[in-house]
């Protein structure tokens, strides 16, 4: 009985010790501004005032606040979505847990893209607006995605060639971006469509840049088993970068900073931008990609078909698209941007 006992105030006192030392963790530390897995700015300590208390708000982001910023906070996380996993959960935070490592989530869009389109058609005619619906990996990888649910997508020529090469390395497992070898196969499938002659995946340069990337999809419930390679297929053309009419002082179509951080996708086109205008030599005719961020590890492919490619983001420019790029004596315009999807339950 006494040892009995004995072991209770042993596990009690240890109790009030973790208890106690994380209080002191969260006195000594500065609150997080922003999670870099999360991709989301976190609560900071509210201000104190009566009237907050009293009208309860003070308490919920006080909650709130307690949350965003419990002293290992990502390491809780991960070990809470970890013990659902073993439990047999198999959907954490709208992301679905598939097979060889995959993690698969509903595509949102961040721009109503039809209006966009309708709007370019009207500024520059049918036959000079082409667009590329990214599909998501769930779409694609029907092999790979848990049983019990499905991902709409438009079914098009870019949707068909990706799913000729489901086998291969076209999506990240832990990100919802597609890999520069899927962008590929995008941009394949799209030059045919637009009459001209794709790169030959044999004439690129092609590099492991990352082997341990892990992404926004890991971001959001801190586990993957395995982390991603982040490989390059580069045209190696020689162009030149100006990105936000020369305000930014970034170069070149790839940036090596970002591989030593959480935001490792960012290495395609320095991330995203309002504007990026790219020149090469020896070519003809102006391109328009109004893109999101998929757009970024396929952009370079373009090169090689274009003098002058003009990039827009809609989230991050605030004038009137059509009227600028009138202005630009652009010749073609193409809109790169994730489709629509939702989750079907069979």
């Amino acid at each position: 009985m006494r040892g009995k006992r004995r072991k209770e105030e042993i596990v009690c006192a240890l109790f009030f010790v973790l208890l106690y030392t994380m209080w002191i963790g969260d006195l000594v530390s500065e609150d997080r501004l922003y999670s870099a897995w999360e991709k989301r700015r976190l609560a900071q300590k509210p201000v104190y005032s009566w009237e907050a208390v009293t009208s309860g708000s003070y308490g919920k982001e006080y909650e709130t606040w307690l949350v965003d910023q419990f002293p290992g906070r990502d390491l809780w996380v991960g070990l809470k979505n970890r013990c659902e996993l073993l439990l047999g959960k198999r959907e954490l935070k709208g992301i679905y847990i598939g097979k060889d490592g995959y993690l698969f989530s509903e595509n949102q869009q961040i721009a109503d893209w039809d209006a966009i389109q309708k709007k370019m058609q009207e500024q520059f005619g049918m036959g000079v607006v082409s667009r590329i619906h990214v599909p998501p990996a769930g779409a694609v990888l029907t092999e790979k995605r848990p049983y019990f649910v499905s991902f709409t997508g438009s079914e098009d020529l870019v949707c068909e060639n990706l799913s000729r090469h489901q086998e291969e390395e076209i999506y990240y497992r832990t990100d919802h971006h597609w890999t520069m070898l899927g962008a590929y196969y995008a941009y394949e499938a799209w030059a045919k469509e637009q009459g001209l002659t794709p790169l030959e995946l044999e004439e690129l340069n092609i590099q492991v840049v990352k082997e341990d990337f892990l992404g926004t999809h890991y971001g959001k419930i801190h586990y993957a088993r395995q982390p991603d390679v982040i490989t390059l297929y580069d045209p190696g053309i020689a162009c030149e970068v100006i990105y936000d009419l020369g305000e930014s002082k970034v170069q070149g179509l790839y940036q090596e900073s970002y591989l030593k951080t959480e935001d490792a996708y960012g290495f395609f086109l320095d991330g995203n931008h309002g504007v990026v205008q790219i020149t090469t030599e020896g070519k003809e005719g102006h391109l328009a990609v109004l893109k999101d961020s998929y757009a970024n590890c396929l952009v370079p492919f373009l090169t090689a078909h274009y003098g002058r490619i003009t990039v827009l983001d809609p989230r991050y420019i605030r004038v009137d698209m059509g009227t600028w790029l009138a202005d630009q004596e652009v010749t073609q315009v193409l809109i790169v941007a994730q489709d629509t999807s939702q989750v079907v339950f069979p």
